[in-house]
Parts: C-alpha cells; structure tokens; sequence
C-alpha cells in the first residue's frame, strides 16, 4: 500500500492491497460479524464476578472491587475519545458513565460488532457516541485530536503495531493519555515450556488434594482462535515503550491464561464438546461458579501467587497489562 499521506507508512509489515492479508482480514470481520460464543459480549452478562475477576482488579487498580474503566476518570475531563476495537460493552458503558464529557468514537474491523454499540448505546447515551469501521493496521487520524484513546482485548490483534502506536501518539493531545487492556503474552495464545511446567506442577498439586482423578493435561492449538488472534502479542508493551511515554503498566494473569488453554487430560473423553464448551466460556470469564472438584479456591490462588512472582522476576511472561500512556515529544 502507497504510504502518500500516511507519515506512518514506511512502518507497516503488511500491506491492505496484499492479497493473503486481504483474505485474512475479511476472515477476521466474518468471525466477530455476530458475538463469538465465548467472547466477553456473550457471557459477560451470564455470570457474576469472581475470584479471578477480584484478583485481575487488584492487580491493576489495588482494588480487587474497582475495574480498570472505572480509574480513567481520575487522570482528567475527556470529551474527545476513541476506542480502538470493541471487546466488552459492560466495560465500554462503564469508560461512559464514569467519564459524563466523553464523547467515544468506536472502531472496529467488523461491521457487526459496530451495529451493535450503535443499538446498545445511542438511545443509552444519546449524542455521545460515533462508529466508523476500520483495519487498525493501517489508520490513521487527526494529529493532536483526541484527549482519550483506550483499547481493550483488541490490540493483540494487530501487526501493523508500529504504524499504529505511532498513529496513536500523533493523535493524542498534548494532556490527552491512551490506556490499554489487553493481552501480552506469548504469540497465539501459546504457553512457554516454563509457563507449562509451572502451571502443570500447580494443576498437579490441586490434583492430589482430589480422590478419584488422574493427572495430565490436554493443551488446545490455535484452530479456535481468529486469524489475527495473539498475532504479536509479546511485543505490544514494547513498541508503545517506543512510540508513547509511559505513565504506568501493571501486569496480571500469567498462570490463569493457560487455564483457558488447556483441560483436564482425564475428563477430556467424558466430556461432549457442548461440555467443553460450557467449561472453556467459564474459565474464559474468570468466573467464581466453578465446581470446587474441578477447580478448588487453593489452586486458583496458588496460579496467582507464583503466576505473578515469576511474571515480576521475568522468569515467565505475564499475561495481561494494563497500561496509562501519555504523548510522547521527542
């Protein structure tokens, strides 16, 4: 693609007129088109909090009953916002209610996802929300238009990470900050061998606790994932280190995302794939309705224990970040 126009141009890896990477992209569109089964817009509303959900709070606000959204506020007055990708309009409504000046311009590869911010907030905050549909590897804005750009589960996505951390730092106000939820870890959802060794030594121990159950663990691919799913999610942190000045990053997750790849080897043939299913949109929403005989509250805090003194020691990648940013000048 020409970089005419585009000052961030000379830093794309893929180009829009690339006929694999157009094939792609239209793939990715199709699979958000309708609310994915487990996604977070499906089963946010199905379930309460729990423990998991406490623990991530902690982490990045102090306050295992304060969501990251509900920070945002204290770092100024916005009215002029973007929201890069949708991911959870629980906490795409909460960065709306907490911050009342906010007008929230919505972007997202798939139509469908924008259609449906459209029906759940135009009437709920009235004049105060826009959609446009766009590839996040290539945008580009305004320069110094936005005094909040935020972005939630939707960055690990991208590949394009240079050209758009640079399109983000051009777009930010002077006193304008970008905030970042999002996953870090290994590309595609993987685990290191570390990370495996680990998590497997701690499912193990939970094992013993048990009667009648057998070790072993059965590790998912990346067959479930979308096309551009955890693409280059382990440089994320990294590339806005170099585009944007940061304020702060905190870090959880590091043992509770193999969690979600993976399942217990010796109830993997009794179980249906609906069961599966039901079992995978559960530890995906970290919630506290799973059964004590196959997940104890012992071995959840034992994942977050040693997930975040390995992650902090860097012995093992974190999991998931949540970073406030700030326009970088030089």
């Amino acid at each position: 693609m020409p970089s005419g126009g585009d000052p961030g141009g000379h830093l794309l890896r893929v180009h829009s007129d690339d006929p694999e990477y157009r094939r792609q992209a239209a793939a990715e569109a199709a699979f958000w088109e309708q609310p994915h089964p487990f996604g977070l817009e499906t089963t946010e509303n199905l379930f309460a909090e729990g423990p998991i959900d406490r623990y991530v709070n902690r982490r990045f606000t102090g306050d295992p009953r304060t969501h990251w959204t509900e920070t945002v506020a204290r770092w100024g007055t916005f009215r002029r916002g973007l929201l890069l990708g949708t991911s959870s309009l629980t906490a795409e409504a909460r960065l709306l209610e907490t911050n009342p000046t906010l007008h929230l311009t919505f972007l997202d590869i798939s139509p469908g996802a924008l259609a449906r911010r459209e029906q759940a907030f135009g009437k709920r905050f009235p004049g105060r929300t826009a959609t446009r549909v766009a590839d996040l590897n290539f945008v580009t804005f305004e320069p110094e238009h936005y005094d909040l750009i935020a972005s939630s589960s939707s960055i690990h996505h991208v590949t394009n990470l240079e050209h758009l951390a640079f399109a983000i730092n051009q777009a930010l106000t002077p006193d304008g900050y970008f905030f970042l939820e999002d996953y870090v870890g290994e590309p595609r959802f993987g685990c290191s061998e570390g990370k495996r060794r680990l998590f497997e030594a701690i499912y193990a121990r939970d094992l013993a606790r048990q009667h009648g159950r057998k070790g072993g663990l059965v590790w998912l691919d990346a067959s479930d994932l979308s096309p551009f799913c955890g693409i280059r999610s382990d440089e994320i942190l990294d590339v806005l280190d170099r585009y944007l000045e940061r304020v702060e990053v905190r870090t959880a997750g590091a043992l509770t995302i193999p969690l979600m790849r993976s399942r217990p080897a010796d109830l993997a043939e009794a179980w249906r794939p609906t069961r599966w299913q039901v079992w995978l949109a559960l530890v995906k929403r970290r919630l506290g309705v799973l059964r004590s005989d196959v997940l104890g509250r012992e071995f959840l805090e034992e994942l977050f224990l040693v997930g975040d003194v390995a992650a902090d020691a860097g012995i093992v990648r974190p999991g998931i970040a949540f970073g406030v940013y700030r326009k970088r000048r030089d």
